[in-house]
């Protein structure tokens, strides 16, 4: 039996199980940086659990976004969007004969930057890095840039207790340093110093980026000012 034979077995299976367990599923296959779900790709029936046996003892756990999918993966890709019960999740890692790794989501966000920024083609894209020099985001000029992305789902929690380099001032108190974690996106990776604002308002500046095939993961700070 091969590989594919096998997959298709598996995926089969999954599909049966989540007809006793799962919740009416949205999916969705963003091609728009700025209406990843726009377009309904299909519907299924989905579970998902932080236990990869699908034993259903606990919830998934604050802090911990990473769950496991029981679904129908015949049509599933990383980097799709997935609405279930309320609550967003996106597809971070897909292989043979193993439920899908998912990513619990708690935000909406946008990004802005420089026009052309984040590009994977590089096409128009402008240098932002002159200018930059504080850990809060305020240096440089930002008046130009513009929404690059929005209504992604993502993952942000607090990193760090307080950032190690400060403003020198005595007493003054350090930012925090948060982590985001965002869907693979169609021709486009976050860069340093992009603004990050999220469906409450708060307004993030991304410090690093770590791109993979299973997602980008940001490191940002509070936009001060």
């Amino acid at each position: 039996m091969d590989q594919g034979l096998l997959q298709q077995k598996v995926a089969r299976g999954y599909a049966k199980a989540a007809l006793r367990l799962g919740a009416m599923t949205t999916q969705y296959r963003p091609a728009s940086l700025t209406a990843p779900m726009g377009t309904v790709h299909a519907t299924f029936l989905a579970a998902f659990n932080d236990d990869k046996s699908f034993g259903f003892a606990r919830p998934a756990l604050w802090g911990k976004p990473a769950v496991f999918g029981l679904f129908d993966t015949t049509d599933v890709q990383s980097g799709d969007l997935l609405t279930c019960a309320g609550e967003n999740y996106f597809v971070a890692r897909l292989e043979p004969f193993r439920p899908p790794l998912c990513m619990l989501c708690n935000r909406v966000v946008s990004i802005a930057g420089q026009p052309g920024q984040g590009s994977t083609n590089g096409d128009g894209a402008v240098c932002t890095d002159v200018g930059y020099s504080d850990d809060y985001g305020t240096a440089g000029d930002t008046s130009a840039q513009t929404t690059l992305i929005s209504g992604w789902p993502a993952f942000i929690q607090i990193k760090g207790k307080g950032s190690p380099t400060g403003d020198g001032i005595p007493g003054s108190i350090k930012a925090a340093d948060y982590e985001m974690l965002l869907p693979v996106m169609p021709d486009f990776i976050p860069t340093v110093q992009m603004a990050v604002t999220t469906d409450l308002g708060t307004i993030y500046t991304v410090t690093a980026v770590e791109p993979s095939q299973y997602g980008n993961r940001c490191l940002m700070s509070v936009r001060q000012v």
